[in-house]
This record gives C-alpha cells, sequence and structure tokens, in this order.
C-alpha cells in the first residue's frame, strides 16, 4: 500500500506539471533563447546580417530532420520536452534550440520553400500546398483514427522601396480527425484543429540610415492544449559608431485559451467532458543588446530584459487538480487544488562574447544574473521565496568542419518562468553532429541532459532528463530516398521535501522508432511515406505503445 501511495503521489505530481505547464506565455524571459531572438532581429539589418548567418548552411535543415522524430508536436504524443521552456507555447518545446527562427517557420526539419532565382521583381511570392493522410492509433482514446491534414506554406515580400519591405512566412492549416471523441481544438467544435507553425509572422522593415527598424507579429497555437498566442513587437538597431550598435526590442505577448474544454473525473468518479475556462495572460517585455564589433572576429557587449507578467484569473475559472491523500485509520481523502496564476516582474543583465574564429566556427559565451519576483505562490500548497536571484550563463558553438561534417553543442543554465511552481532553474546541455558517410548516404546523432528543480515549493522536486535522436537517410536514385529513426528519452522525477516522506522518485521512458519513403516527382512536387511507432512506460503503470501511418503530398506553385 505504502508503495502504491508512492507511485500515485508522483504521478498526480507529474499531472500537475503536464497539465499546466504548456497554458502560458514565454517571450523574452528565458536569457538564452531571447539572446537569439535579439540576434536575428539586428540581422535584418544588412550591415548585421552576417551576425545571423547560420554557418551550418544546408546542413541546418539535415540535422533538425535527424531530430524530427522526438518533436513534441501534437499527434506523435513524444514525452521529450525541456522542463527549462516547459511555459513557452512559442515554438515546438524542444530540447535543441539552436538555429531556432521566431519569425520563420522554416525550422525544425520544416523545408523552406525553393525561390525563383529569375523573378527580379518588386513582388516575390512562393507558395505551396501540403496535404497529409494519416492513421493513428493514439487517437479516439487509443481506439484509433484517420486525420487528415491539410496545410498551406507561405513565403511573401514585398520591397515597397529601396529601404523598406513587408514579408510574411508562415504554414496555416488544419487537422480533421474522424470520429475523435477524445481530443479537443477550439471551443466550437472538437472536430478540427488549427495549426500554425511556429514562427509564421508578418514584418515590415525600415532602413534609415544608421537605423533599422522592424515591426512584427507573429502567431503561435498549442492545439489540444487549448492556446493561442499572439507576440506584436518593434524592434531598432542604432548604429552608434563605426564598431558600437545598440538592439532595442519591445514585445506584447496575449496569450488566449481558446478551447475551454478539458476533461476530468469528480468526486464521484464520473468522466467529466466539459471543464476550465483556462487562463489568458499578458507579458510585456524589453529587451536589449550593446554590441562592440571589433574589426577583427570577435565581438563583445551587453545584453538584458525586463518582463511583466500579468496572468488573467476570472472568478469563475476554475483550473484545478484532485489529490488524494492518506488520511487517520487508513482513510483516504480527496482535496482540489485550485491553482492562481500570479503576476511577476522579471529581469536579466549580463554581458556576452561571440568569436567567428573563421568563417566555419561560431563561439558565442554570456553570463549574467537573474531576478524574479512573483505576488504570489502559483498552487494553493506552495510554500515559495517570492523572490529569486540566480545567475545564468550559456554557451553555443556551432562548425561545419567540412563538406561532408557539420556539428553544434549549446549549454547553460537559467531561471525560467514555470506554470506549476512559479519558476524552474534548469542546466542543460545539448550536441548534435551529421556527416555523410557515403555518397547518398547521410548520418545523424543527438544527444541532450537537462537537470531541473524546484526547491522552494511544497511539491519541491528535481527532474533529471536525458536522450538521443539517431538518424540515417540514403538516396537510393535520382529521385528516391529512404530514411531510418531512432529515438530515446527517460525523464526522472525525484521528490525533496522532508515533510512529504513517502514519496520517492517517478521515471517515465520512451523509445521511438520510424521509417519512411520520399519520392521526387519533380523539384516542386514531393511525395512521402513513413511509419512511425512511440513505446513508453513509467513506473507506476504498465507499457503504453501507439503508431502512426502517414502520406504526405507537398506541391510548390
Amino acid at each position: 500500500m505504502k508503495h502504491g501511495l508512492q507511485k500515485l503521489a508522483l504521478t498526480t505530481l507529474s499531472l500537475i506539471i503536464l497539465d499546466t505547464d504548456f497554458a502560458q506565455a514565454q517571450l523574452g524571459i528565458s536569457p538564452s533563447m531571447n539572446a537569439q531572438f535579439l540576434t536575428e532581429l539586428r540581422a535584418r539589418s544588412p550591415k548585421h546580417a552576417d551576425e545571423g548567418r547560420d554557418v551550418l548552411g544546408a546542413d541546418r535543415q539535415i540535422l533538425e530532420k535527424g531530430r524530427a522524430l522526438s518533436r513534441p508536436e501534437l499527434f506523435s504524443f513524444t514525452d521529450q520536452y525541456t522542463h527549462r521552456l516547459s511555459s513557452d507555447i512559442t515554438g515546438f518545446n524542444s530540447q535543441y534550440q539552436m538555429g531556432r527562427k521566431y519569425l520563420s517557420p522554416f525550422y525544425h526539419g520544416v523545408l523552406a520553400l525553393e525561390e525563383d532565382a529569375s523573378d527580379k521583381s518588386a513582388f516575390q511570392s512562393n507558395f505551396a500546398l501540403q496535404q497529409t493522410f494519416e492513421y493513428n492509433s493514439g487517437v479516439n482514446a487509443d481506439k484509433g483514427g484517420v486525420i487528415f491534414s491539410p496545410m498551406l506554406l507561405a513565403d511573401v515580400r514585398y520591397q515597397i522601396s529601396p529601404n523598406q519591405s513587408i514579408s510574411f512566412k508562415g504554414g496555416i492549416g488544419l487537422s480533421w480527425i474522424g470520429d475523435n471523441d477524445g481530443l479537443y481544438g477550439s471551443d466550437f467544435t472538437n472536430e478540427f484543429f488549427l495549426n500554425v507553425l511556429p514562427g509564421t509572422s508578418l514584418t515590415y522593415d525600415l532602413e534609415l540610415g544608421a537605423l533599422h527598424v522592424t515591426v512584427y507579429d507573429r502567431v503561435s497555437v498549442k492545439p489540444n492544449v487549448g492556446m493561442l498566442q499572439n507576440d506584436a513587437g518593434i524592434a531598432g538597431t542604432l548604429a552608434l559608431t563605426d564598431q558600437l550598435s545598440w538592439t532595442v526590442n519591445y514585445n506584447f505577448s496575449k496569450t488566449y485559451d481558446i478551447d475551454g474544454t478539458h476533461a476530468y473525473y469528480d468526486l464521484g468518479g464520473n468522466f467529466v467532458d466539459r471543464y476550465r475556462p483556462g487562463y489568458n495572460a499578458d507579458i510585456h517585455s524589453v529587451s536589449s543588446m550593446l554590441a562592440f564589433q571589433s574589426k577583427g572576429s570577435w565581438s563583445a557587449g551587453l545584453e538584458g530584459a525586463l518582463n511583466w507578467y500579468e496572468p488573467d484569473n476570472p472568478a469563475e475559472a476554475n483550473n484545478g487538480i484532485f489529490i488524494v491523500s492518506p488520511g487517520i485509520k487508513g482513510n483516504f481523502y480527496q482535496s482540489f487544488i485550485t491553482p492562481q496564476a500570479r503576476p511577476a516582474f522579471i529581469a536579466n543583465a549580463g554581458a556576452f562574447v561571440q568569436m567567428m574564429i573563421n568563417t566555419d566556427i561560431r563561439l558565442r559565451v554570456a553570463a549574467g544574473f537573474q531576478h524574479q519576483s512573483f505576488s504570489g505562490p502559483f498552487q494553493v500548497f506552495q510554500r515559495v521565496n517570492f523572490e529569486t536571484s540566480q545567475p545564468y550563463y550559456s554557451l553555443s558553438l556551432s562548425q561545419k568542419i567540412n563538406d561532408q561534417t557539420s556539428q553544434e553543442l549549446s549549454a547553460g543554465y537559467e531561471t525560467n518562468l514555470q506554470r506549476a511552481f512559479n519558476n524552474v532553474s534548469s542546466h542543460f546541455v545539448n550536441y548534435g553532429i551529421t556527416r555523410q558517410v557515403w555518397k547518398g548516404g547521410q548520418l545523424t546523432g543527438s544527444g541532450y541532459f537537462e537537470y531541473s528543480d524546484s526547491i522552494e515549493t511544497f511539491f519541491a522536486q528535481n527532474t533529471t532528463s536525458y536522450g538521443l535522436d539517431l538518424h540515417f537517410s540514403q538516396r537510393l536514385t535520382e529521385k528516391l530516398s529512404a530514411s531510418l529513426a531512432y529515438s530515446y528519452s527517460n525523464t526522472g522525477y525525484r521528490n525533496l521535501n522532508p515533510n512529504l516522506p513517502g514519496f520517492s522518485t517517478l521515471n517515465f521512458r520512451q523509445h521511438m522508432a520510424g521509417f519512411s519513403l520520399a519520392y521526387a516527382f519533380s523539384a516542386k512536387t514531393q511525395a512521402q511515406l513513413g511509419w512511425q511507432g512511440f513505446f513508453s512506460d513509467d513506473d507506476s503503470q504498465p507499457p503504453q505503445d501507439h503508431h502512426r501511418v502517414s502520406l504526405s503530398i507537398r506541391v510548390q506553385f
């Protein structure tokens, strides 16, 4: 009985985390990701374009494709995601963040559209229609079902004048699940899901001599989690001298609950199908980077951000979870936790050094300090320190070793916003390498490790995650290619609260395998047939598995 209670308590704890992690916004709060966004904004100016150049070149897409099996998109049901960025809904919550584009959807293995090099007009447009037919055994309460998913990809640019342009990059579509009775896509229907690729955005760029201005609006959607986020912002990069420049970005994030329907069990054990309106939230962010570019191969500067997090907690919001706990003489009691998100002020400031050792090697190191102040605990049972100050650091290395091999490493430590426990502190490291092993044969390998803790809480715990991704592709003919993939993830939760001595640890494990055949009818028309299998188990329930078979056709026009 004691062992069973340990499993029940830890399983419940994990449900609190998984049930609440994805339901709020984060853009500009993570120091490492905020630095990536500022670098991307700076690189939109022709004067700083080289700062955003990906030294991996075409190998970037190969590396991202090699990690696609473990990408936490909706219908794969993968367990592989990062606790460090658990509150971020602005992109696929992947362990691998290098190469991410906030103002473009063409990353994480999503291929960019082919440009027409002969088109020299002021208005340039590229569109593609991607249609996927899928059978997935995990939908409809594991009874299986067919998923029909059309998506329109677009890359449109209009050069208004020599110094100003407007562009749209995006991927927007729908997914229809036949006889769906278990997943919710919106508040008005459970038949259709809105799909928006992370990075879908509308941007306006203006070059005014020493000043470059970018105005942008981007949309993020998490289907089934039921959250939509709109990020609107304006950024400016000003050349103070020939070598010194200053970038400032203001971003307003507004998060909406778009489904409002989640299932739960009431006190009588009855399955309730409609539940909780969810939480809306605003985040105001001001971020800045002051950079000095030497006349050699290095640059250095200061970075920082100020964030005001303002969640909306309507009186009728009843977003919680049941906890079963032991009582007197072996009786059990059910408690209902009603979490209420609290406003917060979150800031970071630090310094960075970036070195272009040569045209194929970029190294960036940053370090600084973070401060977070919350007006109260998120969970009723929390006993948190409402103010925390922590150091942070990050390191990233990208290298194109030669024409056949590229590698990338990132590591760091930072404290980020986290829905269940106010914040979470994490050490992280991930690595990836891809190599053309012979003609037409490409081998890619990636691995990650993450250690996260939330010490100042009633459910004080740490989480250790690690995993690997392997991918091999072979071009069989000029038009036909095949690939094999394998991925493994392991996540362990460990109790740290001495007042809850009955709790110990809980581990989640998942094996993933995949196979695909791709055929190119032409440069702009491709088809792919694929199979993926997911095999999961943990310390509290029997092993589970599901699979998906899909046929995808993409036509550019």
